[in-house]
Formats: structure tokens, sequence, C-alpha cells
């Protein structure tokens, strides 16, 4: 009996955390009006943790800085993927905190160096 109790609970405590990390964009960030032109949201944490954006093609480092500064306060971690790649590991680009993650190319900057 206590085997089945504690395997119901562990497979609960996993159920629940899953469903607070991850949830579908599915309209309910309040930002996405805030977003740049071209950018999609595909995938977002209800509590804060990250978003992951998509579009057609690779964003310029504008589009990275005004991303930022429109919706950096809300997320995490920001990150960004082209429409026909957008499965976890995808990225190309990331922002945490002020610095960007050029996973492309192997680089890592700061926000702070990127003009409008």
């Amino acid at each position: 009996m206590h085997k089945l109790f504690l395997s119901l609970a562990l497979f609960l405590a996993a159920c629940s955390d899953s469903a607070e990390r991850t949830a579908p964009a599915a309209g309910s960030v309040a930002t996405c009006s805030n977003l740049p032109a071209g950018l999609s949201v595909i995938e977002q944490s209800p509590n804060g943790y990250f978003i992951r954006l998509a579009s057609a093609e690779r964003v310029p480092d504008s589009v990275i800085k005004a991303t930022a500064d429109s919706i950096g306060s809300e997320f995490d971690r920001i990150d960004f993927c082209l429409d026909v790649a957008h499965e976890r590991g995808d990225e190309y680009t990331s922002i945490i905190g002020d610095q960007v993650f050029d996973h492309e190319n192997d680089n890592i900057y700061s926000l702070n160096t990127i003009s409008k």
C-alpha cells in the first residue's frame, strides 16, 4: 500500500511541476501586442521563466534589443527560433538578463552593445 501511495504522490508531483513551467502560448500573454513585428509566441512559461519566439528569418540585433526592451523584464529567458525550426533546442539566439547568447556563432555579448 505504501508503494502505491508513494508512486501516486511522485506521479502527481511530476505532473504539477511540468504544468507550472510550460504552457502553450494560446494568446495568454498580455505582452504579445508589445512584440516587434514579425515575431510570434510559440511557447511560454506562465510564471515568467521563459518565452520562445519564432520568425520567418533570423532577426537582426535591433529586433533583439527591441524585444528585450518590450518584454525582457517579464521573463528570465527569451529564446528566438525560426518558424521552420522551432522545437526546443532549435533556438539560434537567447537573451538571459542583459546577455545575448548567439548559439549559431558561439558568441555571447551584452545587450548594452546593441544600438537602437
